[in-house]
């Protein structure tokens, strides 16, 4: 009895705060005998030589966004001149130099619509007229030939506003194609059921280069004689119904994950099948695939730099550009560091946005 009362007790009682509760953790995992002790100790000072090593060479040894190739020539350390000297090619590659402000306007207008769509709580036919208003916006502007704006053809739309206007706007039109395959295969009706099996198994079959090389060489040869479709357009047209599948299935799993019975109860307050899925199914489903669509969202937006493959410039290409350049070929490691850092600041956000989302701490719309 006295034995149970002490399990008891022990079980109640709060863990110990402080230092003492660490200093027994690493002596258990880190220093349990001399062997570990060495292993721990060889590491720590790797990584200190290591960090010390990169703090060296990224600041204190490094000439500044302000410095000059000179600096740069004389300097140990990075030289972030070069980022500064080559910023426009990077961020916007063969767009004409004098209408670099349009390719930088579009991009920015992008950012905040984005910002916008995932931060500020609004009701989705708003959403969806934010977007497909900034869509057009911002091709216009790419584009141009209206308003005075000189035309530019969309090959030459490269680096920033070429990844943003993919990658956004190809989510935002996949999305809703990929609940409308996921419903249809969730649904009883045979014949739905069967024809979005097909196609969500024919498309996951296909790999992307596959799927770029059919945007930018088959479907300009589907057309009606005559007919042109621009290279942006078709990259978005296929990347739109190719993604559309992955979030099919990611949809699906949330689908699945519902209980019948939550659906027999709506039918039982007199609801409508639509009025089901609208008001029952949906909000659930779709926050339980979040962790899956934001699997989905992250590899199509890193996926974008593949374009590279037929013909268009991505950040990477347009990177290779800069220090392509004779007086600057030494410094191509400050290029993919800065768009290395650029993807991770980016897939980072989105996923800390769907982790919030999935605790509750934000509205699906």
């Amino acid at each position: 009895m006295t034995l149970t009362v002490e399990t008891i007790a022990r079980a109640n009682t709060p863990p110990r705060k402080g230092l003492a509760p660490m200093l027994g953790w690493l002596r258990q995992n880190l220093f349990s005998s001399w062997w570990n002790t060495v292993l721990t100790v060889v590491t720590l000072a790797l990584l200190v030589l290591f960090a010390w090593s990169a703090l060296t060479w990224v600041v204190l040894e490094a000439v500044p966004f302000s410095g000059s190739r000179a600096e740069c020539l004389n300097a140990t350390g990075a030289c972030w001149a070069f980022l500064s000297e080559k910023a426009n090619l990077v961020l916007t590659g063969t767009y004409p130099a004098a209408e670099r402000w349009r390719a930088h306007l579009a991009s920015g207008l992008i950012i905040v619509t984005i910002l916008v769509f995932a931060l500020v709580p609004m009701r989705l036919a708003i959403r969806a007229a934010m977007v497909v208003g900034t869509a057009v916006l911002s091709y216009l502007l790419l584009r141009g030939g209206i308003a005075g704006l000189p035309f530019v053809e969309s090959h030459r739309w490269n680096g920033l506003p070429l990844i943003l206007f993919l990658s956004a706007f190809t989510m935002a039109a996949a999305f809703p194609l990929g609940v409308v395959l996921a419903l249809a295969r969730w649904s009883q009706h045979r014949a739905l059921n069967l024809a979005a099996v097909a196609y969500i198994e024919t498309v996951r079959a296909i790999p992307m280069v596959a799927v770029l090389f059919a945007g930018i060489f088959v479907l300009p040869l589907l057309l009606t004689r005559g007919a042109t479709i621009e290279p942006v357009a078709a990259i978005l047209i296929v990347l739109t119904l190719f993604y559309a599948a992955y979030f099919a299935e990611d949809i699906r799993s949330g689908l699945q994950a519902l209980p019948k019975g939550q659906i027999e109860a709506g039918a039982s307050l007199g609801l409508t099948a639509a009025q089901r899925i609208r008001l029952i199914v949906l909000p659930q489903a779709l926050r339980t695939a979040i962790p899956g669509m934001t699997n989905t969202i992250i590899g199509s937006f890193k996926d974008t730099s593949l374009v590279a493959i037929v013909g268009m410039h991505d950040l990477l290409s347009t990177a290779r550009m800069a220090y392509a350049d004779p007086l600057w070929q030494a410094y191509a490691l400050e290029a993919n560091i800065a768009i290395g850092l650029f993807y991770f600041l980016c897939c980072w956000m989105i996923s800390e946005r769907a982790r919030r989302l999935g605790h509750g701490a934000g509205k699906l719309g």
